[in-house]
Parts: structure tokens; sequence; C-alpha cells
């Protein structure tokens, strides 16, 4: 199943906190996300879903689709005993899909969560406009590139190449297979509340694609914008935390005392 990696410090956890887990995009590991490790967010535990073929789970094999991953980060929850209550779950891009899937099942069992976060992602019945697991190696880290990701230092080391592709075609054939062409109130919309995210200048998913989620929704705040280009979660996490605290923390009243520390 898969594993929760704190990814702040917290100084005073206490039972009361309420507990992020962040679902990664893509390709997404435990170093792409150093920059939280910085953050001191108060009444908070912050949390990172490992997906399979990364980090230390780098010996088990790939999730086939979002389905697989999203029952994974559910067992995790549950294997630390998060309760739902205190429980907001977030993800973005690839993420999103695992997040949104995660709160489904949650639902479906009569515990839905705090809140749900989807970040720079598509609604589930559009389609993505940059499709490349189909690529040939060279040219599927080249479209990484241009995504904006850490690609490049691999693209200059073929060698690598035979540790890390399987990781990376795996999750993009996942999210490039995640579509639902239900109309319109064919999806029961989830109860959770929930806040959407998107970057200022991502060509990945533009604002509109980002509001699409509303359909599926019925307790909603956003899309709110972040600065920055598709991987604004790793740069600019205090911006991220932020929306997500405005947006939940005046459901809590043990936060009503905290600071952003």
């Amino acid at each position: 199943m898969a594993d929760l990696m704190p990814l702040c410090a917290t100084s005073e956890p206490c039972a009361e906190d309420i507990h992020l887990v962040l679902c990664p995009f893509a390709g997404g590991s435990a170093s792409a996300f150093r920059s939280w490790r910085d953050l001191r967010p108060c009444g908070w535990q912050v949390w990172l879903a490992v997906y399979p073929g990364r980090d230390q789970r780098m010996s088990e094999a790939c999730a086939a689709g979002i389905a697989e991953l999203a029952d994974q980060v559910l067992m995790a929850i549950d294997a630390h005993q998060i309760a739902q209550q205190q429980l907001v779950v977030a993800g973005h891009s690839m993420g999103a899909q695992v997040a949104y899937e995660v709160c489904v099942r949650l639902e479906q069992r009569g515990a839905a969560p705090l809140g749900l976060v989807l970040s720079g992602c598509h609604a589930p019945h559009l389609h993505g406009r940059r499709l490349i697991s189909h690529l040939e190696d060279r040219a599927f880290l080249e479209q990484l590139v241009a995504i904006g990701g850490n690609a490049q230092e691999l693209l200059n080391e073929p060698d690598l190449w035979s540790v890390f592709m399987p990781m990376l075609r795996a999750d993009f054939k996942a999210t490039e297979s995640y579509w639902h062409p239900q109309k319109l109130g064919e999806r029961r919309r989830l109860q959770t509340p929930a806040l959407l995210i998107y970057g200022s200048a991502d060509q990945e998913a533009w604002r509109s694609e980002v509001e699409a989620w509303r359909c599926l929704l019925s307790d909603v705040d956003g899309p709110v914008a972040i600065a920055g280009e598709h991987f604004y979660v790793t740069r600019r996490p205090r911006a991220f935390m932020e929306h997500i605290r405005r947006r939940f923390e005046p459901h809590s009243a043990h936060l009503a005392t905290c600071a952003f520390k």
C-alpha cells in the first residue's frame, strides 16, 4: 500500500491537528517536495503520499491506474488512523485525480473528509492537451522538460533511463487514461468541501479546465490563482498552503488560535 511521508516539521503535534495528505503529480517523489520542509504550519500535520516505484517503494511494481493509486492512498490513511473530520486530501495534476477518487471512496463508506483540494488538473470529462506516454524515451523526456519538470538532468543521462522511465511512463499512462465523459448530472456530486487552484501561467491546466471540476462538487471555492507555471505547488508551497488554510481553518475550532510560523 502507499506510504505517507511527513513533509513539514511540526513543532508540537497534537490530537486536534488537521492532517493534509498531498498526492503528487506524475513522476512526483519526495525530492520534488523539498521546498515544503521549511514550512511550519501550526495546527497542521502535512503528509506526502508515496506511490509505488519511487523513494522507499522503488522496488515495487508501479500502479496500473488512478483507481489503484487511490485505493493505496486510502489504505495508508487508514493505517495512520487519521480521522476523516481532520483530513484534507490535496492533489496536484495527476495527484488531483487520485485525491478526488480517495474522497469518492470515503463518501461511499459514509465518511466524508474535512476537505478536498484539486490543483493544476483538468476535470475528468475533458481530454488532456499534452499526451506523451506513447512517445519514445527521448521525446518523452523532452516533453517533461517543456512542461517545466526537472527532467533535463535525466535527459542528459541515458544510463539512468532504465531506472526511472518505467515509473514515469506508468504515471503518465495512468493520468492520460483517466477520462470520464459523463454528462452533467450523471455522477453524484461530492459533498466534501473543496478548493480549486490553478497556476496563473500554467499551460497544462487552464483556469477554465480546472473550473470544470465544479460540476462534480457541491461545496466548492475557487478556482484561486497562484502565480507561476505548472509546478507552482513545489515552487510556491507557502502560497499553496495559505490558500488551503483560508478555506478549511474556519471549520476547525482548534485552529482559531494558531498562526502560520
